[in-house]
């Protein structure tokens, strides 16, 4: 972060944290080494900066604190006894500051007992090395050093703010962090500027601008009627009430923070938010690609069998029901098995590609094309009556005809019928009707349209 976003922080009452603050931006990460033995200080300094990071080393734990007032780390290693404090001491007071408490704190310590360490934990000690895990410790902080350095982060977030200082500042952090920030002053803008565009996130204030402040805003969102109502909410506040908190998360906000804001813990809530909801989104795209798949026949891409089986009795029953005209055409490749015969297998899954696509171009989107069986293809018309659907079978039939795919000679018999709403059963009387018309047309020396009059 630069050195005009640190100071526009603290302009703003923002907390920066001792990795972004400090008199000049860092470039090199570096870790505080809090730890009496000058000997072990040189051996620890060795493995830290293998690495990757830089280091600085003090024997007491007021000397440690005292420096990270002064001077930002972003890794603090602690001995288990130091000369004026224990590690589980200075570890309380290291949280007890809110400009150190996110810094993450590593105990070295020959005392592997586990009520000690579990103390050391509730201190808030982050991580518990041996004094002979040098190797550990060295691989620990390239691990650490590879987080810090892969922090691009992405995502579009709408950041709604009516104070313009602090709107700047935490515009500023997250453009440097790799977001996309629009801004507005009020909510009834934000809102205008969601339903247009696609966010990853919602920032928000409580206290806006406008008659919709951030209250009215999370109710707002979570009542659209499309996908938008889903996109994560993070608010915050001067206001620290408990209260408060639980009134917002229950009216539909993921996450909440409190003012004066810490860069880090912003950050972190923010990335874990965006991150959740690409991971949703992406386990959401799966899923509809393994239905699409479920339901489509891989070698032509119409619909199979069992989807039009599933659909097509709602299809009909909401046609009945409005008195809508709905027709099925069922086509039938002739002499199929004397194309695979004679051109072989490749030869006929190129002329089914083709019919399916000859289908496919001739049919609204409102309709269903489906491959009904090897060679059979059915299509549902809704809104189409028995002479339209006639009209369409014999412009596919013609099409067909004039295919020849690989230079083979292709014709199909087409059968149409129409729902009948007194007599009907439903679909499988349709597909019935619909078939005994194709055998017709095969009867009648196939290539021809045959329609069925009730």
């Amino acid at each position: 972060m630069s050195l005009y976003s640190s100071l526009l922080f603290a302009a703003c009452s923002i907390q920066p944290t001792p990795a972004h603050s400090g008199n000049k931006e860092r470039k090199n990460m570096e870790g505080l080494i809090v730890e009496p033995s000058r000997t072990y200080q040189k051996l620890l300094s060795t493995a830290i900066e293998s690495g990757g990071l830089g280091t600085r080393q003090v024997s007491t734990g007021n000397e440690a604190l005292i420096l990270l007032k002064q001077q930002s780390f972003d890794l603090v290693f602690i001995a288990t006894h130091l000369q004026d404090m224990d590690g589980p001491m200075f570890s309380s007071q290291l949280r007890a500051d809110s400009r150190t408490r996110q810094i993450p704190l590593v105990m070295i310590t020959a005392n592997d007992n586990k009520e000690f360490q579990d103390e050391a934990f509730s201190a808030g000690v982050t991580e518990i090395f041996s004094k002979h895990e040098l190797d550990k410790i060295t691989s620990y902080t390239v691990q650490f050093s590879r987080k810090r350095c892969n922090k691009a982060m992405s995502g579009r977030i709408l950041y709604l703010e009516d104070s313009t200082s602090m709107a700047s500042a935490v515009t500023t952090l997250l453009t440097e962090c790799g977001y996309t920030v629009d801004h507005f002053s009020s909510g009834e803008k934000g809102l205008l500027a969601l339903q247009d565009n696609d966010y990853d996130l919602v920032l928000a204030d409580t206290l806006l601008k406008g008659k919709l402040n951030g209250h009215g805003i999370v109710k707002a969102i979570r009542n659209l009627e499309n996908d938008k109502k889903d996109v994560p909410l993070l608010v915050f506040s001067v206001l620290d009430d408990v209260t408060r908190k639980v009134e917002l998360l229950r009216s539909g906000v993921n996450d909440y923070v409190s003012k004066p804001l810490i860069q880090e813990e912003l950050l972190a809530r923010i990335n874990t938010l965006i991150s959740h909801k690409k991971l949703l989104n992406k386990a959401i795209t799966q899923q509809n690609r393994m239905h699409e798949l479920a339901m489509k026949d891989p070698l032509t891409g119409l619909y199979n069998r069992h989807f039009l089986l599933e659909t097509a009795p709602s299809k009909l029953r909401e046609a009945a029901r409005h008195s809508i005209p709905c027709s099925l055409i069922v086509a039938d490749i002739d002499r199929f098995k004397t194309i695979n015969d004679n051109f072989g297998l490749a030869s006929g899954d190129k002329v089914l590609k083709e019919v399916a696509a000859t289908l496919t171009g001739s049919i609204r989107r409102e309709d269903i094309a489906s491959r009904y069986g090897e060679e059979e293809f059915a299509l549902l018309l809704p809104h189409c009556d028995l002479a339209g659907a006639a009209m369409i079978a014999e412009k596919i039939r013609q099409s067909i005809e004039h295919l020849q795919p690989s230079g083979i000679h292709v014709t199909a018999s087409l059968g149409v019928a129409e729902l009948q709403f007194k007599t009907s059963d439903g679909f499988s009387d349709l597909l019935k009707a619909a078939t005994e018309a194709v055998d017709r047309a095969k009867s009648n020396g196939c290539n021809q349209v045959s329609v069925h009059h009730p």
